[in-house]
């Protein structure tokens, strides 16, 4: 991107590398768009993986045949839990949705709350197994934690799916908007240039073009490098137009 900016901020009047820029800068916004799809999805799998222990754990728990293999189970469960409630508390930061943000918050607070009731109802049941009470507690709370296993399992992929949809039809078709705005701009007459004519207009549609790249390269999914790299992509973007506007006057 920043060769093919520097390459038509010399050769201002050349369509080749007018083309070639208005390529690259799109090749730029498509790649970071993709890089925040994958890890937003990466994310959302290790959650799903994690999600899938926890919810056998919870069967295995259910199922125990003998207190020693309860214990066995419940000790096992704890960490898993404890881990996964650490990971469906960094995607509920990233939740846009506030109806989403309940969810997971409700689902993580049942599923703490109830693991350790599950533990004692089960208990219960195999110390008195001929009380169905004590049955019927323990599948209600099994059933509760299923429904919270549920819930941060749709948080965290319904999120996913609007992030993804807004980063491909939202952020990604404001972008290359933007960028046919500004190859449809970009070429001027010298005869008929205006600098004060030409030079807001298409300074505004530059600044449309990288505000949309700061908003991505901000983004907790970005990392530092990329991030740094999208910064530096932008100001050259930047400079070259100032250099071929600079063409343009002389």
């Amino acid at each position: 991107m920043k060769t093919a900016a520097g390459e038509f901020a010399d050769d201002p009047c050349s369509s080749v590398k007018r083309g070639n820029m208005v390529r690259a800068a799109r090749a730029l916004l498509s790649a970071v768009t993709r890089l925040l799809i994958l890890a937003d999805m990466a994310d959302v799998y290790k959650l799903l993986v994690q999600l899938k222990v926890v919810e056998e754990g919870i069967l295995k728990l259910r199922n125990a045949g003998t207190e020693q293999d309860l214990g066995i189970q419940y000790k096992a469960l704890k960490p898993e839990v404890d881990k996964l409630n650490i990971m469906a508390a960094k995607r509920q930061q990233e939740l846009k949705d506030v109806g989403h943000r309940d969810q997971m918050a409700a689902a993580r607070g049942i599923l703490q709350k109830n693991v350790p009731i599950l533990y004692t109802a089960s208990q219960a049941c195999l110390q008195h197994p001929d009380v169905a009470a004590y049955k019927a507690n323990r599948d209600l709370i099994y059933k509760q934690l299923q429904q919270a296993v549920t819930g941060i399992s749709n948080a965290a992929q319904a999120t996913a799916s609007d992030d993804a949809s807004q980063h491909q039809g939202g952020g990604a078709g404001e972008l290359a908007n933007a960028l046919n705005n500004f190859d449809k701009q970009i070429i001027v007459d010298h005869v008929s240039f205006s600098e004060e004519r030409f030079r807001p207009s298409l300074e505004e549609r530059l600044e449309s073009i990288i505000s949309g790249a700061a908003l991505m390269a901000d983004s907790s999914c970005t990392r530092d490098d990329r991030r740094e790299r999208i910064v530096a992509e932008c100001n050259a973007v930047r400079q070259a137009l100032q250099d071929l506007l600079s063409e343009y006057m002389g």
